[in-house]
């Protein structure tokens, strides 16, 4: 009895282990800003709508494998894809994810991408 015992624990276990989907979901609003760097001209085009992400993993909850997220690089990351000088009307929300095996968390902007131009 005891042998079947431990083994349907072994095999709970080793399922439990390869199929380590999301335990938990989460996602927090942080808040909204006119423009997400210093305007350093207020003349400007809109190049279009662009969004960016920043994410980083610790495993078990503790240890951190990459650097941690921050909206600087989410900003960035927005601003790179369409090629502008700045983010405006950007929207920030956090989001975190809970896994067995550790916690990935996520922070998002969207906005739209500027590039200044002269007179």
């Amino acid at each position: 009895m005891k042998r079947s015992l431990w083994y349907f624990v072994t095999v709970i276990a080793g399922i439990s282990v390869c199929c380590n989907g999301c335990i938990s979901f989460q996602a927090h609003p942080l808040g909204v800003e006119a423009n997400a760097k210093h305007l350093e001209s207020r003349e400007y085009e809109i190049l279009g709508e662009a969004e960016g992400i920043s994410s980083s993993f610790k495993m078990f909850w503790v240890i951190p494998v990459t650097p941690e997220s921050t909206c600087d690089d989410a900003v960035d990351d927005a601003i790179k894809s369409k090629g502008g000088d700045n983010l405006i009307e950007a929207v920030f929300t956090r989001e975190s994810l809970v896994y067995i095996i550790g916690t990935v968390n996520n922070i998002y902007v969207k906005g739209k991408v500027i590039r200044y131009t002269s007179k």
